[in-house]
C-alpha cells in the first residue's frame, strides 16, 4: 500500500537535466535562473519554462516513484493499492494524482468523515472520482478508498452517521472501502481501547456498537459486491487540463460543469494521450470504458499543450466528438506557436459544430446540451431539484443502477435509459428484493 503523499515538494534529482531534455525537447540550463525568480527572455517565456519544469517533475514523480514501486511489487507477486495526493496535499510540483495512481492494481482515494447533516469536502469527492476514473480507464476492477477517517472525533460516529459518508463514496465509483481505523485491541481492561493517536473512526471490538455491527457490515458488503459487477457506464470523458490536479481545482468547490443526468470519468493527460481510441464514433479506453464525448472542462482547459491538442485532433479526425471552448494558448515553452494556432483554427473553425474528418467539435461549455444535440439520451432523468446521484453498471444480463438521495425522503419518478427489461429494487440495508412499479415510455423505463 502506498498511502497519501505527505512529503513536501521536491525539485531536483541527479538525472533531471537529461530527463528534462528527453521529455521537453530542449536544454533547461539557460532557463534555470527563472527558478530563483529572475526573468529570462520575457515574462511569458519564463512562465512557460516554469510550467515545463513543474510538468517534468510531475511526470517523473508518477513514473519514477509510483511506477517503480508498482513494478518492484508486481514482479514479486504483490498487488498494489495506490493513494496519492488525498485531495488536500496539493502542492503543484507534486504532480497529477490520477497519473500517479495509474500504475496501481487498485487505485485508491481518501474519504474523511464529516459532521451529522454535512457533506463530503469537494476535494475528497474529486479524489474518489479520480480513483474510480483511473480504474475505469485502465481496466482495474476495484476502486478503493481509505474510508471514514476522522480527526479529534474518537468514537463519535454510529452507523447512522456513517452511512451518508459511505454512500458518497459508492456514488462516486468506489467499490472497495478500506476502513480507517481498526487498531489492534490486545486487552479488555482498558476501554474504549487503543487508537491511532487522534486519527480514525475507530472500528474495533471495543466500540459500543461492535456487537450490533453486522447489519452495517452487511450493508457495506452488499453495495461493494454489486458495484464490483459488470462495467461502469459513463458517457463523458471529462478532461480537466494539464496543470492543477482535479483535487486542487475542487478545493474551492466541486466543478459545476459536470453533467447531472449523464455519468462521467475524469481523464488525465496520460490517459488522453495513450489510453483512448475511437470505435464507431465512441471513445474506447484501454480498460474498455466507452465514452460518447470528450469534454474540455475544469478551470485549466484554456491552456493545452501542443501534443495534447494534436492527440485531440487525431481522435476527432477518427470520428470522436470533442465538446468545449477553444484553448487560448499552450503553456509550454517548447511548443511551436504557429502549429498550435493553426490546429485551433482547424478544430474550432465554426461557432457551433465543426466537422473535422469523421468527427466533430462542438464549441460549447454545456456538455449536457451537446450530448442531447448529438442524440445521446440522458442516462437517468429525474426532477432538477432532486439531490440524487447515480452509478450505472452494465451487466451481462441487464443494467444495475445505484441511486443515492442526500436529501429528505421524497416520492420521485426516475426515468432510465433502459428498455424491454423488468426493474426490481434491491435494498442494501435489508437484502430484500422487490418488484418496482414502472411503465415503458419513449424507449425508456420510468420507475
Amino acid at each position: 500500500l502506498t498511502d497519501s503523499t505527505e512529503a513536501g515538494p521536491s525539485n531536483w534529482t541527479p538525472k533531471l537535466i537529461d530527463q528534462f531534455k528527453r521529455l521537453r525537447g530542449y536544454d533547461p540550463i539557460p532557463w534555470l535562473p527563472a527558478l530563483t525568480g529572475e526573468i529570462v527572455g520575457s515574462r511569458a517565456q519564463s512562465d512557460a519554462f516554469l510550467y515545463d519544469f513543474r510538468h517534468t517533475l510531475a511526470q517523473l514523480h508518477a513514473t519514477e516513484h509510483y511506477g517503480t514501486v508498482a513494478k518492484v511489487a508486481q514482479e514479486r507477486g504483490l498487488s498494489v493499492y495506490g493513494e496519492s495526493l488525498e485531495g488536500n496535499r496539493l502542492v503543484s510540483t507534486l504532480g497529477d494524482d490520477l497519473e500517479m495512481r495509474r500504475f496501481a492494481d487498485i487505485p485508491m482515494a481518501a474519504m474523511w468523515s464529516f459532521g451529522k447533516g454535512g457533506e463530503p469536502s469537494p476535494q475528497f469527492v474529486a479524489d474518489m472520482r479520480g480513483a474510480s476514473s483511473v480504474a475505469h480507464i485502465y481496466g482495474k476492477p476495484f476502486a478503493a478508498a481509505e474510508s471514514l477517517t476522522s480527526i479529534l472525533a474518537p468514537w463519535a460516529h454510529a452507523p447512522a452517521d456513517l452511512q451518508p459518508m459511505m454512500d458518497a463514496a459508492f456514488v462516486n465509483g468506489i467499490n472497495r472501502p478500506v476502513i480507517h481505523t481498526s487498531a489492534h485491541q490486545p486487552v479488555d481492561d482498558k476501554q474504549p481501547g487503543m487508537s491511532l493517536h487522534v486519527f480514525g473512526q475507530n472500528f474495533t471490538r471495543h466500540e459500543t456498537w461492535a456487537e450490533m455491527a453486522k447489519p452495517w457490515v452487511d450493508y457495506l458488503s452488499r453495495n461493494s459486491y454489486l458495484l464490483q459487477q459488470g462495467k461502469n457506464v459513463a458517457d463523458v470523458a471529462y478532461f480537466y487540463g494539464e496543470e492543477p490536479p482535479i483535487g486542487l481545482q475542487a478545493q474551492k468547490g466541486y466543478p459545476t460543469d459536470v453533467p447531472k443526468h449523464y455519468a462521467y470519468d475524469f481523464i488525465p493527460p496520460h490517459g488522453l494521450l495513450n489510453a483512448l481510441k475511437v470505435e464507431g464514433g465512441d471513445l474506447i479506453s484501454q480498460g474498455g470504458a466507452r465514452y460518447k464525448v470528450l469534454y474540455l472542462g475544469g478551470s485549466s482547459s484554456d491552456f493545452i499543450s501542443l501534443p495534447i491538442l494534436q492527440r485531440m485532433a487525431q481522435l476527432v479526425e477518427e470520428g470522436a466528438t470533442l465538446v468545449g471552448s477553444a484553448p487560448t494558448a499552450s503553456p509550454s515553452l517548447g511548443d511551436v506557436k504557429d502549429a498550435f494556432t493553426a490546429l485551433v483554427a482547424k478544430l474550432w473553425a465554426g461557432e457551433g459544430n465543426t466537422v473535422v474528418g469523421r468527427g466533430r467539435v462542438i464549441a460549447s461549455n454545456d456538455v449536457t446540451a451537446a450530448l442531447a444535440d448529438i442524440g445521446v439520451a440522458a442516462d437517468v432523468n429525474l426532477a432538477a431539484d432532486a439531490p440524487v446521484q447515480f452509478v450505472h453498471r452494465k451487466l451481462v444480463d441487464g443494467d444495475l443502477y445505484y441511486l443515492s438521495n442526500t436529501g429528505a425522503a421524497r416520492q420521485l419518478e426516475v426515468s432510465f435509459r433502459v428498455n424491454g427489461k423488468t426493474p426490481e429494487i434491491w435494498r442494501a440495508d435489508s437484502g430484500t428484493i422487490a418488484d418496482a412499479s414502472y411503465r415503458s415510455e419513449n424507449g425508456r423505463t420510468v420507475v
